[in-house]
This record gives C-alpha cells, sequence and structure tokens, in this order.
C-alpha cells in the first residue's frame, strides 16, 4: 500500500495555526470592517431610494412632495441617513440608529398612512460580502 502522512511540524505551519486562532479569540476587527461596510451599503439605499435589495421605495405622496423640503425620499433634513452608526464587540456588530422615528420608516407606521422604506438589513449580495470579510479576517488578509 502507498501512502503520505502530512503533520504540522514545521515552525510556520505551526506559527500560522496559531495566527488564526488568534484571530478567532479576536473577531472584533472583522465585525468592525462588517459595520463599516453596512454603513455604506446604507448609504448607497439612501441614495438610490431603495431597500438593501434593490427594491424602490414607494414615492412621496403629491400632498407630501408639495411641502417638503428637497426632492429625496427619507433625506428631507439628512439628520436620519447621518445617524446610521454600528457598535461592534467580538461576538457581533450591531448596526442602527438612535432616532426615533427611524423605526416607522423603516417598518412603516399604518396609524399615519406612512409605508414601510426599509433602508437598513442585508440583501443576499452583502451576506456573501460580510462571510468574505470574516474569512478574509480570519485567513490574516
Amino acid at each position: 500500500m502507498a501512502e503520505i502522512i502530512i503533520t504540522l511540524d514545521s515552525l510556520a505551519a505551526q506559527h500560522n495555526l496559531a495566527q488564526i486562532e488568534h484571530r478567532l479569540h479576536n473577531l472584533r476587527p472583522a465585525f468592525a470592517s462588517m459595520g463599516e461596510y453596512m454603513v455604506r451599503r446604507t448609504e448607497r439605499n439612501f441614495k438610490g431610494e431603495h431597500d438593501p435589495d434593490g427594491v424602490a421605495w414607494a414615492p412621496l405622496t403629491a400632498a407630501y412632495k408639495k411641502r417638503k423640503r428637497g426632492t429625496k425620499i427619507l433625506t428631507e433634513s439628512g439628520r436620519l441617513r447621518a445617524s446610521i452608526t454600528y457598535r461592534a464587540d467580538g461576538v457581533r456588530v450591531v448596526l442602527g440608529t438612535n432616532i426615533k422615528y427611524a423605526r416607522a420608516h423603516q417598518m412603516g407606521y399604518p396609524k399615519r398612512n406612512l409605508p414601510p422604506r426599509p433602508f437598513l438589513g442585508a440583501s443576499t449580495e452583502d451576506e456573501r460580502e460580510l462571510g468574505e470579510i470574516l474569512l478574509d479576517y480570519v485567513k490574516g488578509q
């Protein structure tokens, strides 16, 4: 019988494994990179006036459009758009805003006839990219 035996006796292999182990125990930098990516993606949603999957937001009503400053949806003052931040630690990243009215825009508010205009979230493409960010970090790239 022919066989090959592979062992991790080399110092280089041991060093590489130690580096991977260290990165696995300190994922905060990867989660911070993910947060930065998602803030940029959310900015793109505001600019394009669409949800994370690229579906256009409901248009403004004619009555609201008349009294609104500017023509862009969800950007009258720019406060909501500028408030998107993330918090990263060693186990997760949380993307969001502290603006109270954000939930009504994200989810809709039927009592006020406000349709949902989701700006937070991850598309399938984003999920792939987030996986790549994590994998690149673990591999040390």
